[in-house]
């Protein structure tokens, strides 16, 4: 494993820990982002399960429906895709 990605997944890692053990979610939200907009989209989708499991599953019709953790990461990924395909469809100006 890279240097860089050793202090990637150790900092979201943190940033989510963070966030669960102070009852403040949008900093595990920061950590998730952190692992899905770099790339890491397995990885992201896993520490949403489970910060999905450790907040516990919301009561309702649509319980199985709903996991906020995993929809971040998902849309993270999501918006990293279309931005570098976005990107990489861009002409490029060259003298």
């Amino acid at each position: 494993m890279k240097k860089n990605t050793t202090w990637l997944l150790a900092v979201s890692f943190v940033l989510a820990a963070a966030g669960f053990l102070l009852p403040f979610w949008p900093l595990s939200a920061a950590g998730i982002l952190v692992l899905a907009c770099s790339g890491r989209f397995i990885l992201a989708i896993a520490l949403g399960l489970l910060l999905d499991i450790a907040y516990g599953a919301p009561i309702g019709r649509f319980h199985f429906l709903f996991f906020p953790f995993i929809i971040l990461a998902a849309a993270g990924g999501a918006a990293r895709y279309a931005a570098m395909h976005y990107l990489r469809k861009s002409p490029t100006d060259t003298l």
